[in-house]
This record gives structure tokens, C-alpha cells and sequence, in this order.
């Protein structure tokens, strides 16, 4: 897609509809070109997606920083431009030959009605922005492997769950 870019844009189209309409030898050219990456960035081009697109949560910064030599998670999932209903939005960053995801579903939901509501859910990342917290990135593992967790709508179903309570003017 990178190599089929600037064609896309000097025709006025997006990548994916340029794709459509590209030559089969720019078409082959690309996929060479991905092939010759592919293998001088993780030595073949037979690479499991796993080790290309990962999620990596390391600190709390407004504007993320990405290390490859730091622990990330494989996601299974791509953008929603490709029609991943989760989807996992990731691309290389400044010194990073691996893919880390910066947009997409920040949680993923099932929800039933009825006489009463159920639902089970997941949050990338976690539930805090505090990398001291135990909930910073605890929901991760769960997000990629889509181990939702139910959610508790009733107070009769918090009992046993809660780590604490907040009550206004205590």
C-alpha cells in the first residue's frame, strides 16, 4: 500500500480504490516491494502478522513513543478499512520496525435486553491512565484474544467486584 500511495494521490483516490484500478504490474511491483521489506525488517517474508502488529502500553504520555525491544502484545486484528469489525488501527513509528496501534475500538461491547440487561465488554488498554495502577493495561490481553468480561449494571451484582467506593463529600 505504501509503494501504491503517491499514484493514489496523484490520481486523486484513496490507496484502496487505486487498487482497483492499478495495473497488475504496479500491483506486482508493490507486492515485491512489501516482500523485500518484510524480509530486511524481520528477515523473511513469511512473517506472522502477530509479530508486525502489536499493542504496546509503556507509559501514560499524551503523544505515544513505541519501543520494539519493549514487552507488546500480538493483535489479530487490522484497521476498520479493511473491515475488522474490531478494529486496530497500527503503523510503524520512528525506530520501530513493528506496528503498534494508536486508534480503533477503545472497548468492544455485546449488549442484550430484556427484562434486565446483560452485557460483556472489553477495554483496550485498561480502565486507568496510571502506569502504577494495577488497571493500566490489565483489559489487554482480554482486548486481543476477545475474553470480554461481563459488566455489572445492578448493584446486587457488585457485590464480590468493587476494590472500593466513592461516595461525594467523604
Amino acid at each position: 500500500m505504501r509503494r501504491l500511495a503517491p499514484a493514489a494521490r496523484a490520481a486523486g483516490v484513496s490507496p484502496l480504490t487505486y487498487v482497483d484500478r492499478a495495473a497488475g504490474a504496479d500491483l506486482l511491483a508493490a507486492l515485491g516491494a512489501a516482500s523485500d521489506a518484510l524480509t530486511a525488517d524481520f528477515g523473511s517474508w513469511q512473517t506472522p502478522w502477530g509479530e508486525i502488529n502489536r499493542f504496546q502500553r509503556l507509559h501514560d504520555d499524551i503523544a505515544p513513543h513505541f519501543d520494539d525491544a519493549g514487552s507488546s502484545i500480538p493483535v489479530p486484528f487490522t484497521s476498520a478499512s479493511w473491515g475488522s469489525l474490531a478494529s486496530f488501527g497500527a503503523r510503524p513509528y520512528a525506530n520501530t520496525k513493528k506496528w503498534y496501534g494508536t486508534s480503533g475500538n477503545s472497548f468492544v461491547a455485546v449488549v442484550e435486553f430484556g427484562d434486565s440487561v446483560r452485557a460483556r465488554a472489553v477495554t483496550a488498554g485498561g480502565e486507568s491512565g496510571d502506569p502504577r495502577s494495577p488497571h493500566f493495561n490489565d483489559q489487554a490481553e482480554r482486548y486481543v484474544s476477545g475474553n470480554l468480561r461481563d459488566v455489572y449494571f445492578y448493584r446486587s451484582q457488585l457485590v464480590g467486584h468493587t476494590e472500593r467506593e466513592y461516595h461525594p463529600g467523604n
